[in-house]
């Protein structure tokens, strides 16, 4: 069974200072070998993100500074396989959803007692990590470039 995926951040981009001006959402598909990858690189992103996070709303808010110094060896002796830039995109992401948290606790609207990781998205904002060639977009993984088509292609 295919599995699709939506595709966040893949936009018009100025050539020269590489400003993303609109962000699309598509549905895609990918071979097996892209599933399995992508699936390995979600999954590690969503176990640094809840460390980060459980970290960070413990701490009263940490920032990127942070969250590198206290995460970044580690997750690299523990995913050496997993691109810096991933890692890094994660401290952003920990940050936003900590802060957004502990404003909802504030106002009284969070659910739980620390945040949960419910979905993810992993950002390839760097265009080393991404092509659109062919009506296909191209992602770099640590398997190689995965291929994912994408409605209307």
């Amino acid at each position: 069974m295919e599995k699709l995926y939506k595709l966040s951040g893949f936009a018009k981009l100025k050539k020269l200072s590489k400003t993303l001006k609109r962000t699309v959402v598509l549905e895609g598909w990918t071979n097996r070998t892209g599933r399995q990858a992508l699936r390995e690189i979600t999954e590690a992103y969503r176990s640094m993100l809840q460390e980060m996070l459980d970290y960070a709303v413990e701490n009263g808010g940490a920032s990127q500074s942070t969250l590198h110094r206290v995460f970044y060896h580690r997750f690299r002796e523990q995913y050496p396989w997993l691109p810096t830039r991933v890692i890094k995109s994660c401290y952003r992401d920990a940050v936003r959803r900590a802060k957004s948290f502990r404003e909802l606790k504030r106002k009284g609207l969070a659910r739980t007692d620390k945040p949960v990781v419910r979905n993810v998205t992993i950002t390839y904002s760097d265009l080393q990590d991404w092509r659109l060639e062919n009506g296909v977009i191209k992602v770099r993984t640590h398997r190689g470039w995965v291929e994912i088509h994408y409605r209307g292609s």
